[in-house]
């Protein structure tokens, strides 16, 4: 019996390629969401930081230290609506590149489930045809037992 050959096999090694190449561009787009919401979180907690420490020192704070703080407060602010926006964006893109993976993925599962339905189907083949063979030994044998 011959061996299998899926005639579709080059077509699912594509795809499984374009699946694997679009996983590392989610992986990419992730790190990038990730790391602007770190960022984001780092500047909250300076903010947090610096008003814990107010709050101990108030007695104690100069006007020029009441500007700093005051300052650094509408800075961060903007920060974080700037950061925000760019939260957002790769929010998108990183969900682009979810949905395209989920495509990617359901194309290389048709290919694979054509593969496994092939597969199926030759080794029902390669039964049938072993089990045909083993007959006709049976029955050689059966006809050579009767004859001696």
């Amino acid at each position: 019996m011959k061996k299998f050959d899926f005639k579709l096999q080059k077509l699912l090694e594509i795809r499984q390629k374009k699946e694997d190449q679009e996983r590392v561009e989610l992986a990419k787009a992730s790190g990038a969401y990730q790391f602007v919401l770190n960022k984001k979180e780092k500047i909250l907690s300076n903010v947090r930081i610096t008003l814990d420490n107010l709050k101990k020192n108030k007695n104690n704070l100069s006007l020029k230290e009441l500007q700093d703080y005051d300052r650094l407060v509408r800075n961060s602010e903007n920060s974080i609506r700037v950061i925000d926006v760019e939260i957002e964006a790769k929010r998108r893109v990183m969900q682009e590149h979810i949905d395209k993976y989920a495509a990617l993925k359901r194309e290389r599962r048709v290919v694979e489930t054509l593969r496994d339905k092939a597969l199926k189907k030759y080794e029902f083949e390669s039964n049938r045809e072993e089990q045909k063979e083993t007959d006709e030994i049976g029955q050689d044998l059966f006809l050579r037992n009767k004859e001696n």
